[in-house]
């Protein structure tokens, strides 16, 4: 079974950085049979990764070893039964007030755990930017 994972990092990436973590994924992720899709603020990266678990882990230990991210925080990671981003190697949206917003509601808190409906709204946005066309 596949599974989902969805993490945040903070963002040291450069605007060239960001293009070339892309350039490099897309290929990446399709060998490994991972799909997905990111999502940048000025500060912030938020990502879901599907597929094989074996894949998913082998990325998240790349991604954690980056040092353009910094605090990789994961908030689920869940079997799933279909993806949600089946077409996508690496769906990517770049910085904007809304990708900020939304990562903001789970990384900025009170409690040690960000709010499930916050997270549900990530997810959701991070699904309607990809299905948008990105």
């Amino acid at each position: 079974m596949d599974g989902s994972l969805l993490y945040v990092s903070r963002r040291l990436a450069t605007p060239a950085d960001v293009r070339d973590i892309v350039e490099a994924s897309r290929p990446r992720n399709g060998r490994l049979q991972v799909t997905g899709a990111l999502v940048a603020s000025r500060s912030r990266f938020a990502q879901i990764l599907e597929g094989p678990r074996p894949g998913v882990d082998a990325l998240m230990d790349s991604i954690r070893r980056d040092g353009r991210h910094a605090g990789v925080e994961v908030l689920l990671y869940d079997d799933i039964a279909r993806r949600r981003f089946p077409d996508w190697t690496l769906a990517y949206s770049g910085a904007s007030v809304y990708v900020d917003g939304l990562i903001r509601a789970v990384t900025e808190r009170a409690q040690a755990r960000p709010h499930p409906a916050d997270v549900r709204r990530l997810v959701r946005g991070i699904e309607d930017l990809a299905r948008a066309g990105l």
